[in-house]
């Protein structure tokens, strides 16, 4: 009996914690910290790709072979391999898979990868636009995006311009 009453009364006492405005708080709280990330996300992708934009829309076409040392990828490769990324993490974040021929595998010289690498940026726009997309894909984007633009950097300076983030 007395195992009965302690279980009804830890029962009701669960019902009521859960019941009370203080669960709802921290539940709205949790959606709120979820869509705070979403924005933060959707601002530092923003930011990244815009710089990562302008900075292949800078290089001279004739540039973009220019390689430091013959063990790195030359500044077309690496756009590539971004517009190749951004579709990647996107499509993962939006539930899908990556569509198309890889850029990398492609050409790389500007008539060709600027395009791809602004309809990467825009299809990447409409996910981080969405409540839809996964966070995690969307955070790993930013960071890799981030990692690339300091290659872009070191390149841009080589050459002799200026970086679009200085």
């Amino acid at each position: 009996m007395k195992i009965s009453i302690i279980f009804f009364a830890g029962c009701a006492l669960a019902i009521s914690v859960l019941l009370s405005p203080d669960v709802a708080t921290r539940a709205s709280a949790q959606d709120g910290e979820k869509a705070n990330a979403t924005v933060i996300a959707r601002k530092g992708f923003q930011e990244v790709s815009g710089w990562i934009t302008k900075s292949a829309e800078m290089v001279p076409a004739e540039k973009y072979d220019y390689k430091p040392v013959d063990t790195v990828r030359s500044f077309g490769q690496i756009i590539a391999h971004v517009a190749d990324s951004l579709n990647y993490y996107c499509a993962t974040a939006a539930g899908n898979k990556m569509e198309g021929e890889p850029a990398e595998k492609g050409k790389t010289d500007k008539a060709t990868l600027l395009p791809k690498l602004k309809d990467a940026v825009d299809k990447c726009n409409t996910v981080y636009g969405s409540d839809t997309g996964k966070l995690e894909p969307l955070l790993e984007n930013i960071g890799h995006s981030n990692l690339h633009y300091g290659n872009l950097i070191t390149y841009l300076r080589m050459m002799g311009m200026k970086p679009p983030s200085s």
